[in-house]
C-alpha cells in the first residue's frame, strides 16, 4: 500500500503500513515522507493539526503555501541540493500555523535507499524550535549589549588615557624643540620633528580605532549620515569606492536597529575589501511595508563555483555573527551571487517588536 493512499480512510493496525502510520501519529512532531523526486505524499496527524490543512493542500509541492515567503527560496535551494546529491537535508524556516502565526521549525530529512543504493524515498521531520529561537535572540541581545558596552568603555579609555597622554607628549616635544633652539642646539630639531610626526600618526590611528569602536555620527545623527561617513573613510583607507543611497527619504530608526545595520554594513564592507577583488561597492537602504532592507553589493568576481558559493552562504566571511545580529531583531540575512560580485541583503522590521 502506498503511503499516499493512507491519507484516505481507516488503516487497520494489522497492516504493517498502518502500524507505521499509528506510530507516526503518536509522535508529537511533524513527520512527512517524500518520493525520490521530492514530492511529498505522506503526513502524520500532527502536520494536519498544526497547519489546519488537508492532504490535498500539502501533497506534492503544495507545502510551499505554509513556508514563510522570506524563507522559501533558501528552503527550496537546500531541498533541491539534497535531492540532487542524496545528502542529508537540514534547514530552519518558519511554518504557518492554523491561526496564521509563523513559528520557527527545524526541518530535516534522510534518504531511504533501495537495494541498488538509489534513493527511493525521503523520511523527514519538522520540529518546533520557536522557544529556542526566542532564547537565542534574548541571549544575542545581551551579548550585543555587552559588546557595545565594552566598545564604549575601550573608546573612553583610549581617549582619556592614551589619547590625552599622547597629546601632552606632542605638546612637550614642541616645547622641547623651542628650548633647544633657544639654547643653540638646532641640530636636534629634525629628530624632534620626526618624533612629533610619529606621535601624531599614533594619535590619528587611535582616533580611527575609537571611531570604529563608537562611531559618534551614528549616535548623534543616525544611520544614513553614519553610513556615508564610514563609506568615505572606507574609500580613503582601502581604495575601494563605496557609495550610499537611501532613496525613500532618510529618518531615524530605533537605536538597536541602527546599530545592528551599521555593524553589519561595516562587516560586509570589510569582506568586500578582503575578498571581492572589485573596484566599487554600493550600500543601499530601503523601506517597504514596515520593513527595512540593507543591501551591500560589490562588483567583484563573485563565485562561479557553486561549492564556493554554498560555503560562503553557510558561514564564511563572518556571516554567522552578521546573521545572528539580524535574527536577534527578527530579521533575516542572505547572500546572493548575481553573476558579477556578491550581494548581502538584510531584511528586518523597521520598528522592533516586543
Amino acid at each position: 500500500m502506498a503511503l499516499g493512499d493512507m491519507q484516505q480512510g481507516e488503516i487497520a493496525v494489522s497492516d504493517e503500513a498502518g502500524l507505521y502510520r499509528l506510530i507516526a501519529d503518536s509522535v508529537p512532531l511533524m513527520i512527512w515522507v517524500a518520493q525520490a523526486d521530492g514530492r511529498l505524499d505522506f503526513f502524520n496527524r500532527r502536520c494536519y493539526e498544526y497547519t489546519g490543512l488537508e492532504y490535498r493542500d500539502l501533497a506534492g509541492w503544495s507545502w510551499q503555501a505554509v513556508i514563510h515567503p522570506e524563507d522559501w527560496e533558501r528552503c527550496l535551494a537546500t531541498w533541491t541540493h539534497a535531492l540532487q546529491s542524496g545528502e542529508h537535508y537540514e534547514v530552519q524556516y518558519r511554518l504557518r500555523r492554523a491561526d496564521g502565526a509563523f513559528l520557527w521549525h527545524h526541518g530535516a530529512a534522510l534518504p531511504v535507499r533501495d537495494a541498488s543504493g538509489q534513493v527511493a524515498r525521503w523520511f523527514g521531520t519538522c520540529t518546533d524550535i520557536e522557544d529556542q529561537v526566542r532564547d537565542v535572540r534574548r541571549l544575542m541581545d545581551r551579548l550585543v549589549a555587552a559588546q557595545e558596552s565594552e566598545r564604549r568603555r575601550l573608546a573612553e579609555d583610549l581617549h582619556d588615557l592614551i589619547g590625552q597622554n599622547l597629546t601632552a607628549l606632542g605638546i612637550d616635544l614642541t616645547s622641547l624643540k623651542q628650548r633647544l633652539a633657544t639654547a643653540g642646539d638646532g641640530a636636534s630639531g629634525g629628530r624632534i620633528d620626526a618624533m612629533r610626526a610619529l606621535v601624531q600618526s599614533t594619535i590619528d590611528a587611535i582616533r580611527g580605532v575609537m571611531t570604529d569602536l563608537r562611531p559618534p555620527e551614528l549616535e548623534e545623527f543616525g544611520l544614513a549620515p553614519a553610513l556615508r561617513w564610514y563609506a568615505a573613510e572606507f574609500t580613503e583607507r582601502t581604495g575601494l569606492k563605496a557609495s550610499v543611497s537611501w532613496p525613500e527619504g532618510e529618518r531615524r530608526l530605533g537605536r538597536d536597529i541602527e546599530l545592528t545595520l551599521f555593524r553589519i554594513a561595516q562587516e560586509a564592507l570589510t569582506n568586500a575589501a578582503k575578498h571581492s577583488g572589485g573596484t566599487s561597492v554600493q550600500v543601499s537602504v530601503s523601506e517597504l511595508e514596515g520593513r527595512i532592507r540593507l543591501s551591500v553589493e560589490d562588483d567583484g568576481g563573485g563565485f562561479s563555483d557553486p561549492v564556493g558559493a554554498r560555503s560562503a552562504r553557510r558561514g564564511g566571511w563572518g556571516l554567522p555573527t552578521m546573521r545572528e545580529r539580524a535574527e536577534a531583531l527578527g530579521g533575516t540575512l542572505r547572500v546572493e551571487f548575481p553573476g558579477q560580485g556578491t550581494r548581502v541583503i538584510v531584511d528586518m522590521p523597521a520598528a522592533r517588536s516586543t
